[in-house]
This record gives C-alpha cells, structure tokens and sequence, in this order.
C-alpha cells in the first residue's frame, strides 16, 4: 500500500462498520452508473501538498443511500472509521498514513439529493498525512 487511496480503499472494505452497510460497493473516483445504495465513492480534492519531507492530501467520501437519514448514518460510520472510534476504526498511523481530520460538514443541509432523485449523499471530508518517501 503506497498511495493514500489505497489506504482509505482497504480501510473502507475491511472495517466490518462499513462493510456490513455497503459490502463491496466501494469505489475510487467515478462509480459505475446506477449501483444499489447505500454505496461510498472517494476521490482526491486538488493535489497534495508537500512541506519539509511531508504531503497532505485531501479526499471528499460520498456516502450515498436512498434515504437522508440512512445517508447521514452511513457517514456517521464512515468518519468513526477515520476517528478511530468504530469497531475496527484507526486511530494514528496505518502503513505510514496518519489521518489528519475526518468530520462531515455542518452546513444546512448536510445531506445533498442526488440529480437524478435515486439517493442521497452525504460528503465526508478527508486529511490524510503521510512523509513524501512513502509514496513513489
């Protein structure tokens, strides 16, 4: 594992929080056109930033469900997972990433419907931290 998505990937599918909601529906980037929900997506904000031998990168995770409160649940799980409160969350390190901050925003509304009306998402913000060597 040398990438920071790669990271959240393995994270996101081998925490029994968010596996038990979503099970394998978990992507990187785009995810494919009309899956079930719940689902999550991830995906790098901008590029990282480096400073004295460190990067820091910012991810956005979609947590999508057909309902707002089950989009809001699933995003509930997603940042314990990054906060190290969940079952089997982190707290720290996880092969060299460290995760800066996990929150969901608390502007009105925190939850967004989708365009095309099937689901709701509710975006969950990212820092991942890692020393610049770790990734090649």
């Amino acid at each position: 594992m040398s990438k920071p998505y790669e990271m959240m990937d393995s994270l996101l599918r081998n925490t029994t929080a968010s596996s038990a909601i979503v099970g394998a529906r978990i992507w990187h980037a785009l995810r494919p056109k009309g899956p079930t929900t719940p689902n999550l997506t991830f995906f790098e904000l901008g590029i990282p930033r480096g400073f004295t031998g460190m990067e820091q990168q910012d991810y956005q995770i979609s947590c999508r469900d057909k309902t707002v409160a089950g989009a809001l649940d699933l995003a509930r799980v997603v940042v314990e997972i990054f906060n190290g409160s969940a079952s089997t969350g982190i707290n720290g390190f996880v092969n060299s990433f460290s995760i800066g901050r996990a929150f969901q925003s608390d502007s009105t509304p925190p939850v967004l419907p989708e365009p095309h009306g099937s689901a709701y998402n509710a975006p969950v913000a990212i820092t991942v931290i890692y020393p610049s060597s770790t990734v090649s």
